[in-house]
């Protein structure tokens, strides 16, 4: 019988695990933002389209993960989510560090007192 069709090539030990190489390759963008941020002084702008657009496409790819698995009768993989919440907290890093790091750039204007 031929399986090339089937989703048993989706099956890693009962738990779906197909989209498992698209979860790492998004926490892998993570940290290499994490370490650009680090590295450079990033506009936070670019460190928060970059970070939200990242969690929400992330965050669907769970969910639909999720409703793949339950059409399914299988078991989730818990890499995912794990890698979900690592993403999510390295992005929160990140932008933390590109605030710290453009705030302390900031220089206050000095007036003075004389006329």
């Amino acid at each position: 019988m031929d399986t090339r069709f089937t989703y048993k090539h989706f099956v890693d030990g009962n738990a779906f695990s197909l989209l498992d190489p698209i979860f790492e390759a998004t926490l892998l963008f993570a940290v290499l933002l994490l370490i650009i941020v680090i590295i450079k002084k990033v506009s936070i702008w670019f460190c928060l389209l970059f970070a939200s657009l990242s969690v929400i496409v992330t965050g669907q790819l769970l969910w639909f993960s999720g409703i793949i698995v339950d059409e399914l009768n299988l078991g989730g993989s818990n890499k995912g989510f794990y890698c979900f919440v690592v993403m999510l907290l390295i992005h929160c890093a990140a932008v933390w560090i590109s605030l710290m790091k453009s705030s302390k750039h900031e220089k206050i204007p000095q007036y003075s007192e004389e006329i």
